[in-house]
């Protein structure tokens, strides 16, 4: 006799909404509304190499960025 897993809605729910997610996250990706992942974390990385250096300097001076 087979066993089947208690059916947990909330569990699935949970798992359509993400689905759901992820097709509206590709569809604005391909529509050109919304930035891909990796253009995301190039400019990320651009922007700490740029500004990193800056901010580590002030800090030596004194100033507090917290």
């Amino acid at each position: 006799m087979a066993k089947f897993e208690k059916f947990d809605p909330q569990k699935q729910i949970r798992g359509l909404a993400q689905a759901a997610w992820q097709i509206l996250a590709e569809e604005l990706v391909r529509d050109g509304k919304m930035p891909s992942l990796d253009r995301v974390v190039t400019a990320i990385g651009e922007t700490r190499q740029k500004y990193r250096p800056r901010i580590l300097a002030a800090r030596q001076m004194g100033f507090d960025f917290d």
